[in-house]
């Protein structure tokens, strides 16, 4: 999923330039120039400026593409993808370099801000870096890569998506174990990329489209918690009849105390609704805290407080659970 940043900069040339070319960060092969030579690129930006006597202002323009770690990409070939983008900057020169040095394949664009062709300046609008990450989404789907939304929010989203969520949450609500959502999941044309050393869960359609669990913009999908559901049991374990003598999970074998009855009756009541109820989040009580903090102990891992206020509160449940005044 190649994710797309542009920042203008005044800084001097060679900070970036010493910065992108790092030796722990990147090999001889990953650096390429676009109507530049590597060797000499930063000269080459200075004497264009200069001939044009445009050596003020933003200096360059400083583009990252990052991609998804789960994709299945070589550096060579994400440098590649790096030199194609760079084509996106037509008469400006680019030095293009790949770091290795992350979890991720990311490629830096360090881009002249005058033009060599005619002397005029990079000037960007909104509208052109949503037609440079649209140009890079193109490139990543020719390879069979993931790709990123180029426009989205919480209240801005395609049928495709909500449909994924739809069946999502459907799976979550029937499902007691991680593997028993990912396998109903598949049963319904849709793929889970749930790698526990990655910090996303990137869900596929079936018609081949990809987003992360952060793109949904739902707290209940988002991996950590999701995480929390299935270590308290899942929908299926807070409904079973012993739900309140619910004991500490495996990974977790000190902890001693057991999960209030109260607070398991309303958890039970949240989790195997198939709507989310409508309510607003709010700040977290005193009492909240106090339950917040118990879970935590009891699971061995920190709760969000979106998390807990997702799953662990409502408010016209809360009097009779007794978690707040």
């Amino acid at each position: 999923m190649a994710i797309v940043k542009m920042i203008p900069s005044s800084s001097p040339l060679g900070n970036i330039f010493n910065y992108v070319q790092n030796k722990e960060k990147t090999e001889p092969h990953l650096i390429s120039g676009k109507d530049c030579m590597t060797e000499s690129a930063q000269a080459e930006f200075e004497i264009v400026k200069s001939r044009f006597n445009k050596t003020g202002g933003r200096n360059y323009y400083h583009v990252i593409q990052s991609f998804a770690p789960e994709d299945d990409l070589t550096p060579e070939e994400a440098h590649d993808i790096g030199m194609e983008l760079a084509s996106f900057f037509n008469s400006f020169q680019v030095l293009v370099v790949t770091h290795t040095d992350r979890g991720h394949l990311h490629n830096h664009l360090v881009v002249n801000s005058v033009s060599h062709a005619d002397g005029k300046k990079l000037h960007t609008s909104q509208d052109d870096l949503m037609r440079m990450k649209s140009y890079s989404n193109k490139l990543c789907a020719r390879r069979g890569l993931s790709t990123t939304e180029e426009k989205s929010s919480w209240y801005r989203r395609g049928e495709w998506k909500t449909e994924l969520m739809r069946v999502a949450l459907r799976a979550m609500f029937l499902s007691e174990t991680r593997e028993d959502f990912i396998e109903f999941m598949e049963k319904h044309g849709y793929g889970v990329k749930w790698n526990p050393d990655y910090k996303y869960i990137t869900f596929s359609t079936p018609e081949g489209k990809r987003v992360r669990d952060n793109k949904l913009f739902d707290e209940r999908l988002l991996k950590g918690n999701l995480e929390l559901y299935f270590a308290m049991g899942g929908c299926g374990s807070v409904l079973g009849p012993d739900y309140w003598n619910y004991q500490t999970p495996a990974h977790n074998e000190n902890a001693k105390e057991t999960v209030t009855t109260g607070l398991l009756n309303l958890i039970a009541d949240l989790l195997c609704q198939e709507e989310d109820g409508g309510y607003t989040p709010r700040p977290l009580t005193e009492m909240d805290k106090w339950e917040k903090e118990r879970l935590e102990k009891i699971l061995g891992k920190r709760i969000s407080n979106e998390a807990y206020l997702y799953y662990c509160t409502k408010e016209d449940y809360e009097q009779s659970a007794g978690l707040s005044m």
